[in-house]
């Protein structure tokens, strides 16, 4: 019958929802991005030489760390086995699991070293410890607009 036209709208209808669910994400990565900068910027109280130095670095630094924590999610995904269920785990995979943890964490450590050496040719100390700070704030902050979010039934 119309078997071809209601698969057809069903198909449009899929690819349109998955666009508009993509894009939102996006959006709302964005937002998250741009509230950050504006909040770190606030605390930091950065002079123009200061952020004309500051954002490269810490954008670079940033987007660096961000793909390390992405391979470490990929390394403790087994076959679809979660690494919680080590049961199903070989020993021979187990370890090949922690060793390139193991790498992965001493290439964050030494990429945090190489930011904070930068940093310090141009921050004064106390505007380090203050992004430190500054960081963690804004991560309490956001999971608990995302806790407050979810109460109202958002």
């Amino acid at each position: 019958m119309n078997t071809p036209k209601h698969i057809a709208l069903l198909l449009g209808l899929f690819l349109s929802i998955n666009s508009y669910s993509q894009k939102k994400q996006n959006t709302n990565i964005n937002r998250v991005k741009a509230y950050k900068l504006a909040f770190i910027t606030d605390q930091l109280n950065l002079t123009e030489k200061e952020a004309e130095k500051f954002w490269p670095i810490y954008n670079a630094h940033e987007k660096l760390i961000l793909k390390l924590r992405i391979e470490e999610r990929k390394i403790t995904k087994v076959d679809d086995i979660d690494i919680n269920n080590q049961k199903e785990i070989k020993e021979s995979v187990a370890k090949k699991i922690v060793n390139s943890l193991m790498e992965l964490r001493e290439k964050t450590y030494l990429e945090n070293q190489v930011y904070f050496k930068k940093l310090k040719t141009f921050l004064p100390y106390k505007k380090i410890l203050k992004l430190q700070i500054a960081e963690k704030e804004f991560r309490k902050t956001l999971f608990e607009n995302l806790r407050k979010r979810r109460k109202r039934g958002f």
